[in-house]
């Protein structure tokens, strides 16, 4: 089922309550809607473009795949969140690729068209900015999680911050991003499913 552009303002307003209805329909005039069902790839790594996409509605987990042909998953975001390869602020090809997890429904745009419109418009700039600020705590906190805690805290931390990724994720992508095996997830659940 598709939002209508009421819906899709809503939801916009929802998540960024700071943005005024002039700036939502700037963004708006900006973006393209996009449905994806489950593990359709929204972005493919390989690409030098300059989009990202806000989620509204869903889950996306963004991997790389290494030498051996495995998938590492370095990161999980699910709606009101921005999310696609950080390389998108260089002039880099992205590594990352974004899949869909469960049906998704996106806001797909260019960075940076954001930026230049910002220099325009001080609330988009605002806007842009807090995209920035969301990428480098979102980089910031998943640092900090791999020096600083164990596997099952790490695993804790993401039922804290987000309990809807393990209802519509499976244990390996979880187990992938968590940086352990899939059996170690499963201990890890098996005990705190007996401390509980």
């Amino acid at each position: 089922m598709s939002f209508s552009k009421s819906e899709i303002k809503q939801l916009v307003k929802k998540y960024f309550p700071y943005l005024k209805n002039k700036e939502i329909d700037i963004f708006l005039k900006m973006s393209t809607y996009e449905v994806y069902d489950n593990k359709d790839i929204i972005l493919k790594g390989g690409r030098t473009d300059k989009f990202l996409f806000l989620i509204l509605k869903g889950s996306s987990r963004a991997y790389s795949i290494d030498e051996k042909g495995q998938e590492l998953n370095c990161h999980l975001r699910a709606e009101g969140y921005f999310f696609g390869d950080a390389r998108v602020f260089e002039d880099k090809e992205q590594i990352l690729n974004a899949e869909a997890i469960g049906e998704t429904h996106i806001l797909k745009f260019n960075i940076d068209a954001l930026e230049k419109k910002g220099y325009q418009n001080p609330k988009i700039m605002a806007f842009y900015i807090n995209i920035l600020k969301e990428v480098i705590a979102a980089f910031s906190h998943r640092i900090h999680t791999f020096v600083a805690m164990t596997s099952e805290e790490r695993y804790l931390d993401l039922i804290d911050m987000n309990p809807d990724y393990l209802k519509s994720t499976f244990d390996k992508h979880i187990a992938s991003f968590l940086g352990i095996k899939p059996l170690t997830l499963h201990r890890i659940k098996k005990k705190l499913k007996i401390i509980k």
